[in-house]
């Protein structure tokens, strides 16, 4: 719920914004017009601005101590080809033709800091993307990859980006938030194998589900 509420006071702030902004420019007059019209495209802007900062928000996924986040599962399509099925947590299923020995999954997270994070605001995360890779050296690097997105397109911006690469960090609105990334480790693909991944604090875990995936993983190390 945590994540619903900071979206729908951004989205408020958004529409205080809009209604300010034609207001102002519904207005008639001359000088005074032409102040109140450029006070409200700044205000439009600022109104846009939230909107797509909470659309930001609510794309994430409240994480509470260690959290299932997706099933994996994988069916043999040919040599060192994977037909990789991705069930997420929310319901939300895909499916993907993967490439290679082994397959990694990875999320963004947003983290609160200092007093927020003190009153118990907790971190949220969006899964980004799943991939694949060769156990040989010389197909990785010969080998065309395959690289997957796991998250719906940005609206607007992308805020974890910015603050991910310091743009936002930097200044001093906004010390109170911090982008981190997380992989969980590489793991054999195996025909019929089923994977859980969890979420926590720390980043993202795999673990074998059924006997396929572990006796990979046993064949692997």
């Amino acid at each position: 719920m945590q994540y619903q509420w900071i979206t729908g006071l951004i989205l408020i702030l958004s529409l205080l914004f809009l209604l300010g902004s034609a207001f102002l420019l519904i207005k008639r007059g001359w000088f005074v017009a032409w102040l109140k019209g450029t006070l409200g495209l700044v205000l439009l802007v600022a109104a846009l601005f939230f909107a797509a900062l909470s659309l930001n928000f609510y794309s994430y996924k409240q994480l509470m101590e260690e959290s299932s986040v997706a099933t994996v599962s994988f069916k043999r399509l040919s040599q060192q080809r994977y037909q990789a099925t991705v069930a997420e947590a929310s319901g939300r299923e895909q499916t993907f033709d993967i490439q290679g020995d082994l397959w990694q999954l990875d999320a963004r997270f947003m983290k609160w800091n200092g007093l927020l994070a003190g009153m118990g605001f907790t971190p949220g995360y969006k899964l980004d993307r799943i991939q694949g890779r060769y156990l040989s050296l010389e197909q990785e690097r010969a080998e065309s990859r395959t690289v997957y997105s796991l998250a719906e397109p940005e609206i607007g911006f992308d805020l974890w980006t910015y603050v991910y690469n310091g743009k936002l960090t930097s200044g001093s609105w906004i010390p109170w938030l911090d982008a981190k990334y997380g992989s969980a480790t590489f793991l054999p693909m195996a025909d019929g194998g089923i994977f859980s991944v969890t979420a926590s604090n720390t980043g993202l875990v795999a673990r074998a589900v059924n006997q396929r995936a572990e006796v990979a993983i046993e064949a692997w190390n």
